[in-house]
């Protein structure tokens, strides 16, 4: 019956489709039309056409590429070449990363190239050969190889835009973009404000540790000591590159700028600045210290190696070695460049990754944290090797990077627990095993100790730790110095007593070059000098500080070093010169930085044709002092001050026709205001600056006719005006009783004890605190943080918040304008800010 059916099927007539003439009616006509269609919009594309480098090429992209699909599109319609969605037989190259041996057997003859084909050509600005990039080739072993030309370095070189030097206006913007010091100091610093700024904003909940708990044990654990927790990525740069690399896993690879290890076409004289440079390293190195150009020859590449993989470590190529005397070591060695977007999403998903547990965390730089999990293991009731491996695990499969941890009771022990367990690996060092760790520990592993300490300590028999345990320390210290020799005896015991730091305190800005320093002529100098200057201020501002320091640092050729160094625009040899500003001024833009910095080279006055690298160094920071609502408003002209002292006396009236009205047993019990009395020369003082509320600080630093301009709209005396003078970090006052928030700080003397009562007074005599007086004990909260006196004050909140609870909302608004008042100094300080309660029955801050 089922034959029946299909043989009556077959003998119906086949209804024909009909399409019309747009390609549809024929098989595959679908496809071919979808095709052609987006053929023309890429042909009709608004992209301008900035040269014809790829006439005649048309790409197929596939699978995941850098740059990606879209750019490498744009980039085609640009240069005169065409882009297609789908391989079709008019395509002449498969641009690809990575592709599986399937797919590879099924292209046929089409070349498989890699993107860096595409922007290395524009790079050029001709169309280079595609052999060279070859990701696969389909070539049999007895086939014959063609030879076509293809174009020689010195061709490609010739055809390259010259290299800038700082005379170019366009030059730190490169510089800083290509310099992996920069990515790293400028990364280590992001997470350190990133982790500041969690802390800040944090609610208490951690979505990680929240979903570990679900899984973890119930049941808590016992931890004699604290548990600290060393993370560290391992070979970063070279793993955050074979993400886009796998063919290359397991082998030597390394990261750096440089693809060839030995340079061609060496000038004679090229070859004997380089020799007379090299000899010039090794005569300025400490006795004992091997000259790192040792194995160098006149050929060799001065690159330096980024990172570098554990297969090629296993070579003896070691992070910081030249390319030339690395190729020596690995004739294999595969060189891979920067991918510097990658390090920085890689970097920001390691801390969010780890802070969805803990905020306990001190960043270290872009690949390296340390973490006390002491807290988090408790209650999770994990041990140290279960949290461990589950953290390793995540921390993999979010980043696609491999990463080692330890574990230990302080953050040295942790540190030396992570080198036992690259790569990729973990290791806790136990309390009970630290004595006999650290004996076989070397020197050269200990935080602190360079080469040259080194060199002293092997002087004098000391190689490990064990050597160290046993000396008498009084040797130590005569070699390395006391304080040196002090510490190196603890660390070899494995004890290091400085606590993680949560609230990172930044002590300086700065902003240095030495590579492609070549000056003509003075005014190039002035003109990088105030780029540089410009520089170094973006960086301070971003992070909303100010300076009074300014340290001029520079590097001059040394008479004897060669004018022309062994690398490329490099430094060579040099002397340094450094040179700091004493005038104590704010420097808080880049003029008036500029205008320092030109002064103290003109006081060392070196031939700019010397120079080798300029640094900018700023130091005394501080924050940026926000101008007061009142005085910000007033210089906009939206209030007039007379307006402002008018209301000010109004409130005041008004609050005090209040406290009559509602016979207040607290105003009427006669209980004298303790407060009130203690302050009673400071109420004397007049009114008029409190009630505007003028920062003394901006006002003193306004030109000298807008400062008598503002004294005189607000019918201020001229005595408001205090010349602040730092000395240890305290302010001095010139005349200044009228000025209420820099009267004498009568609390100074006081212990928490002795002003406690003092409090307890003022809240009984008074239904509605004073400004004045919150004022008055708010500053002295302050300067107990910029003093470095922040042990009570949690205590004091605390107390604080507890006895204004039971009071009205005046007295809670109080409480947060007191609690501001200290977090300036907090911030002020340690740039953070104080954890206390900000909730109260009415209202929260």
């Amino acid at each position: 019956m089922e034959n029946n059916r299909n043989r009556n099927n077959e003998n119906k007539p086949k209804k024909r489709k009909n399409f019309g003439e747009d390609g549809f009616e024929h098989w595959g006509g679908y496809m071919a039309a979808k095709r052609a269609k987006l053929l023309d919009q890429f042909k009709d594309s608004e992209i301008p056409r900035l040269s014809n480098i790829f006439e005649g090429v048309a790409i197929h992209v596939n699978g995941l590429t850098r740059p990606p699909n879209d750019e490498l599109k744009k980039l085609m319609a640009a240069h005169g070449g065409l882009f297609h969605m789908y391989q079709t037989s008019a395509t002449t190259h498969i641009i690809a990363s990575n592709l599986p041996n399937v797919k590879v057997k099924h292209l046929g003859s089409v070349p498989v190239v890699k993107p860096s084909w595409i922007t290395e050509s524009i790079e050029y600005g001709k169309l280079l050969d595609y052999r060279r990039y070859l990701l696969y080739t389909n070539q049999s072993k007895t086939q014959p190889r063609i030879d076509f030309p293809i174009i020689s370095n010195e061709q490609v070189r010739g055809n390259r835009p010259p290299t800038k030097t700082a005379s170019d206006p366009k030059f730190l913007e490169e510089f800083y973009s290509n310099s992996r010091l920069h990515l790293i100091s400028t990364l280590g610093a992001e997470f350190k404000q990133l982790i500041g700024d969690m802390r800040d904003k944090s609610d208490g909940k951690f979505p990680g540790k929240e979903k570990l708990l679900l899984k973890a044990k119930k049941h808590p654990i016992y931890l004699p000591h604290p548990v600290i927790m060393h993370i560290d990525m391992d070979c970063f740069f070279v793993s955050v590159s074979l993400r886009d690399h796998p063919e290359l896993q397991n082998r030597p690879v390394a990261v750096t700028h440089a693809r060839n290890g030995q340079l061609t076409n060496i000038k004679p004289e090229q070859k004997a600045n380089r020799e007379q440079e090299f000899s010039l390293y090794a005569d300025r190195l400490p006795a004992g210290v091997t000259s790192r150009v040792d194995r160098l020859d006149t050929k060799s590449s001065l690159s330096e190696i980024a990172s570098c993989s554990y297969e090629a470590r296993q070579c003896g190529i070691r992070n910081g070695m030249f390319l030339g005397q690395a190729v020596k070591l690995c004739p294999e060695l595969k060189t891979l460049p920067y991918d510097f977007e990658g390090i920085k999403a890689v970097s920001r998903l390691l801390y969010e990754t780890i802070a969805s547990y803990t905020l306990d965390i001190e960043a270290v730089s872009c690949d390296e944290m340390f973490v006390d999990v002491t807290r988090l293991l408790k209650e999770t009731g994990l041990s140290v090797d279960d949290w461990a491996a589950y953290i390793r695990s995540e921390i993999t499969n979010i980043t696609k990077c491999p990463c080692s941890t330890g574990f230990g009771a302080n953050r040295l022990q942790a540190r030396l627990a992570t080198r036992r367990a690259k790569p990729s690996g973990q290791y806790y060092l136990r309390q009970e095993d630290v004595e006999n760790y650290m004996t076989d520990v070397k020197l050269s592993d200990l935080p602190g100790v360079g080469r040259a300490t080194l060199s002293k300590l092997e002087r004098i028999g000391l190689r490990t730790c064990g050597d160290v345990q046993s000396a008498d320390v009084g040797v130590i210290r005569r070699e390395i110095g006391q304080k040196a020799g002090e510490t190196l005896k603890e660390q070899s015991r494995g004890i290091d007593n400085r606590p993680l730091n949560f609230h990172h305190e930044r002590k300086s800005v700065s902003a240095e070059v030495n590579y492609g320093i070549r000056f003509k002529t003075i005014d190039e100098f002035y003109a990088f000098l105030h780029n540089l200057s410009e520089e170094v201020y973006n960086r301070m501002n971003d992070v909303n500080m100010r300076a009074r320091c300014l340290t001029l640092k520079l590097l001059i050729r040394a008479p004897e070093a060669p004018k022309e160094t062994a690398k490329f625009l490099g430094h060579g040899v040099c002397d340094s010169l450094t040179k700091s500003s004493n005038s104590n001024a704010i420097l808080n833009n880049p003029s008036v930085i500029f205008g320092e910095a030109k002064l103290l080279y003109e006081k060392l006055r070196p031939p700019f044709g010397d120079l080798r690298g300029v640094g900018l160094q700023l130091t005394k920071l501080e924050r940026n002092c926000s101008i007061n609502n009142a005085l910000s408003e007033f210089l906009k002209g939206s209030r007039k001050p007379k307006e402002v002292q008018k209301k000010a006396k109004d409130e005041a009236v008004v609050r005090k026709d209040e406290s009559k009205r509602n016979g207040s047993k607290k105003a009427k019990s006669g209980n004298p205001n303790a407060i009130n009395d203690y302050f009673s020369k400071t109420k004397q003082s007049s009114g008029a600056l409190k009630s505007c509320k003028i920062d003394v600080n901006v006002l003193n630093e306004l030109p000298d006719d807008i400062r008598k301009e503002i004294i005189e709209e607000y019918n201020l005396q001229e005595s408001v005006a205090i010349e602040c003078k730092r000395n240890d970090g305290e302010l001095t006052r010139n005349n200044g009783e009228n000025n209420e928030r820099f009267v004498e700080n009568r609390f100074e003397n006081l212990s928490w004890n002795e002003i406690k009562p003092i409090i307890k007074k003022w809240i009984e005599s008074d239904e509605f605190p004073y400004d004045i007086d919150i004022e008055m004990i708010a500053e002295h909260f302050k300067r107990l943080a910029i003093d470095r006196k922040i042990e009570t004050l949690p205590a004091i909140f605390n107390f604080l918040h507890r006895n204004f609870s039971s009071l009205n909302c005046a007295w809670h608004e109080a409480y947060y304008k007191m609690v501001n008042i200290a977090q300036e100094g907090m911030v002020a300080r340690y740039g953070n800010t104080l954890l206390v309660k900000r909730r109260f029955p009415c209202c929260e801050m």
